[in-house]
């Protein structure tokens, strides 16, 4: 390795990172630049100052020993190299710095060279993180945080629809496993559409999968939740069984719609049903901050050939490694089982949903939704399990109007 490979994939790297997904997924601290990191420390200021990344022409402008060349190399690729030239230095670094004492003292030297090396181990595995190693990113990751509570609605995640939650600042976070569950009938896919919406107008790149039900008809839900949320009125029923409407109104509104932040799916190419490897071909392909599943229990595993609580356990556990390793928002609903019905007013709990402990102990956050007696147009959400704190509330009561897409929180005193 050399400098002028050194140059080219620092180069690679410095114009990726004005892509805002790679921008997300990059770990590596500035000060493992070695050639370009003026470029780097400049193009991320200018990121933090005007909330957008700079132009190329420009960047090539201010720092002309950039590799033009290098624009076009995979973000992936160079990220690889670049773990690889940053590993060599660190090992010629291990030596070097005990250069003087293998001269005086070889074992004392073996002995350094060895622990020194064994750190520089840590550093590159990626299933551990040094802790202590000196660097300040956990201070520029607290800076984020506050720079986003003071923004907007002083939210630090991604907005739900639930004002208890909200009211924490957290909202949906990265690396969470959201889950929630109701009978069949209550509402479990209208709510998956709710949170999805709400993300996508929030500005967040949403994927809703959906083993249950095809695309076209989440599409039409969608229409009248993101509608009703824009101030249009629209009628999932008209629009369904293709009832007279205002078709104008229809029209204004899918034209205006045009924020390219929701993907739906219902199938994946190659595959009989939905698996859990071909979820994570979504997610590597279109690096969502949050991906919602519609009945997961429908989602297949690795180990289908095994007893249905491995299944289980390989399921949850694998969607939370999914939302910590692609540090992304996952969330699950599922559906009670039969017993659940025996009250439909009654939020079910874990063991009124298969293998609902499995489920309980890998998320985060749980939610289970149910009817409301003498209110058929309520839903009762119970707050289960939420690991960041504790919420001024364990129940929250949405309005529930679905043909017109209103799927909001209200006071219960209120109605």
């Amino acid at each position: 390795m050399d400098s002028e490979s050194f140059s080219f994939v620092e180069s690679a790297l410095v114009f990726g990172l004005l892509e805002d997904q790679n921008f997300k997924k990059f770990n590596h601290p500035l000060s493992q630049f070695v050639v370009h990191k003026d470029a780097v420390e400049w193009s991320m200021k200018f990121r933090d100052e005007f909330k957008e990344s700079v132009d190329n022409g420009a960047l090539l402008e201010k720092y002309p020993s950039l590799r033009s060349d290098a624009r076009d190399t995979n973000f992936d690729y160079a990220q690889q190299e670049f773990k690889k030239q940053v590993l060599f230095r660190q090992v010629i670094k291990s030596f070097a710095d005990n250069k003087n004492l293998l001269s005086s003292n070889p074992k004392s030297a073996l002995t350094s060279i060895v622990n020194s090396l064994a750190d520089v181990e840590v550093g590159y595995d990626e299933d551990v993180s040094q802790y202590d190693d000196g660097e300040i990113h956990r201070l520029a990751e607290y800076e984020d945080r506050v720079e986003k509570r003071t923004l907007g609605e002083g939210m630090i995640g991604i907005r739900t629809p639930f004002r208890t939650i909200n009211a924490t600042g957290m909202g949906w976070q990265p690396g969470e496993l959201v889950s929630f569950f109701a009978r069949p009938t209550v509402g479990k896919t209208w709510l998956c559409v709710k949170i999805a919406c709400e993300a996508a107008l929030q500005g967040k790149k949403t994927l809703l999968i959906s083993p249950e039900m095809p695309k076209q008809s989440i599409g039409m839900r969608v229409d009248v939740v993101m509608s009703n949320m824009m101030g249009i009125k629209l009628s999932h029923h008209a629009i369904r069984t293709g009832s007279q409407m205002d078709v104008d109104v229809y029209k204004k509104f899918l034209q205006s719609n045009n924020r390219k932040n929701l993907m739906i799916s219902d199938s994946i190419s190659g595959e009989d049903s939905i698996s859990m490897s071909g979820i994570s071909g979504l997610i590597r392909k279109y690096h969502p901050d949050i991906c919602i599943i519609d009945g997961v229990y429908l989602v297949s595993t690795a180990v289908s050939d095994r007893a249905a609580w491995e299944q289980s356990h390989s399921l949850f556990y694998g969607l939370k490694n999914f939302a910590l390793s692609n540090n992304m928002t996952i969330v699950a609903a599922t559906q009670a089982t039969r017993e659940a019905g025996a009250n439909l007013f009654q939020p079910p709990g874990p063991n009124q949903v298969a293998f609902g402990d499995a489920l309980i102990r890998a998320s985060d956050v749980a939610l289970s939704m149910c009817l409301v007696e003498n209110f058929p147009q309520l839903r009762d959400v119970q707050f289960q399990k939420f690991r960041d704190g504790v919420l001024g509330s364990d129940l929250a009561t949405l309005k529930w109007d679905v043909n017109q897409g209103l799927i909001t929180e209200t006071d219960m005193a209120a109605m």
